[in-house]
């Protein structure tokens, strides 16, 4: 029982640290704050990214449906078109009929 109590008394002591042992705590330190700037910079980078590309897609979205918009115009336009000449061809052709009569 004498060992043990000697081998634990020897244990628990107080012992001086090796002389490297502050600089491996702050070179541990320094590792850590460079690991969590490198960290934030990769998330401000992804952050951003994901910003743009949200940007791009709702700009992508309304020239979609602009465009939309604009064909739809575009094909009410063409038939008010038709429904003009066909009307003016009407017209035209009553004059002629009622002139040569």
């Amino acid at each position: 029982m004498e060992d043990f109590e000697r081998q634990l008394r020897n244990a628990l002591a107080p012992k001086e640290p090796p002389p490297s042992f502050e600089a491996n705590v702050f070179a541990a330190i320094a590792a850590q704050r460079y690991a969590r700037r490198v960290f934030w910079r990769w998330a401000a980078a992804i952050a951003a990214m994901i910003l743009l590309a949200t940007g791009l897609g709702v700009r992508h979205q309304r020239e979609v449906r602009e465009r939309a918009s604009g064909e739809a115009a575009k094909a009410r336009l063409q038939l008010a078109l038709k429904i003009t000449v066909t009307q003016l061809s009407r017209i035209q052709q009553t004059v002629q009929t009622s002139t040569e009569e």
